[in-house]
């Protein structure tokens, strides 16, 4: 039996392709919302369609992935698609490196493995040269699996929206009673001094977080993007955990708010357990209070609203 030398090699790059799209999409997914904000931080897309275009990039990945696994009539589309894709990350990691430099997490590969723009780039360049070699060596099969094609392409493409669904799918009703006031007598003198600004006087966004917290940084960049887009009031971060990790959150969230330590077990009376916590607040009275994924996209854009009600 005889090996055909070609063949092998162009699997080989073809595996190869299949393993890092499978990856990112999976790497993507979960959490999500870093790469919708960060699409919408490179201007590719607007904030309303953010999480629908994420999760459709996504199934693409996952798609062209799984299709790259077998040998039929499709293949070389599916390679095609595939380098088509990557030059379409390319443009998208050169706005985000023109926009916010090279020290942000592009989200190529989620937040397990941070990788700047410039280092993502690369990848993409290699990743654009084995597709290349794969196109070259292609020699036509008449495998077709047509239907397994269209009925896989569904089920992938619905995927990403039961497993992460976007933001207000699911969601708690809100019975608190607002405005209530906001007990900064439970703040400790020593932190007030550190803030900034008089919290019995005007308007703010106030954002209870964790060092330590997964979900704080997907709130926390979500609220740098949201500064950008919408007309908000100050913000301000009161944050509880160890501040020499600080710069490593700041760059896995692409955000830099202002900020204070809040180093008190009174920080919990504020966020009743759940973290990242928000607080909107006009002359000392919370006008409106989120915790975890209730801070939607649909709600940040509800902030003006609510300051003039």
């Amino acid at each position: 039996m005889t090996i055909d030398k070609k063949f092998a090699l162009r699997y080989l790059f073809q595996l190869l392709i299949a393993a890092v799209f499978l990856v990112s999409a999976w790497l993507k997914l979960a959490p999500i919302e870093p790469f919708e904000l960060t699409l919408v931080d490179s201007g590719l897309v607007p904030w309303s369609i953010s999480p629908y275009a994420a999760r459709l990039l996504i199934a693409l990945e996952a798609f062209i992935g799984v299709g790259l696994l077998f040998n039929t009539k499709f293949t070389k589309l599916l390679l095609k698609s595939g380098l088509y894709l990557t030059l379409f990350f390319c443009v998208y990691l050169l706005l985000l490196w023109w926009f916010r430099g090279n020290d942000v997490n592009c989200g190529c590969f989620g937040t397990l493995f941070s990788m700047t723009p410039i280092e993502s780039l690369l990848k993409n360049a290699l990743l654009i040269i084995i597709s290349l070699g794969a196109l070259r060596l292609f020699t036509p099969t008449p495998r077709n699996f047509k239907w397994i094609y269209i009925v896989g392409g569904i089920a992938i493409a619905a995927l990403p929206f039961i497993l992460n669904p976007p933001d207000g799918y699911f969601s708690n009703i809100d019975e608190t009673q607002y405005p209530y006031k906001l007990r900064t007598e439970l703040i400790p003198d020593t932190i007030k001094a550190n803030i900034p600004f008089n919290m019995e006087e005007g308007e703010y966004l106030i954002a209870f977080l964790s060092i330590s917290c997964p979900h704080c940084r997907v709130g926390a960049q979500k609220l740098s993007v949201a500064a950008k887009k919408h007309d908000l009031p100050r913000i301000h971060a009161l944050f509880i955990g160890d501040e020499s990790k600080m710069d490593e959150f700041r760059f896995e969230s692409n955000s830099n708010l202002p900020y204070t330590m809040y180093r008190e077990n009174s920080f919990f009376k504020f966020t009743k357990g759940v973290l990242p916590t928000f607080l909107l607040v006009k002359n000392g009275q919370v006008l409106k209070r989120w915790s975890g994924a209730a801070f939607s996209y649909d709600e940040i854009a509800k902030i003006p609203s609510y300051l003039i009600e």
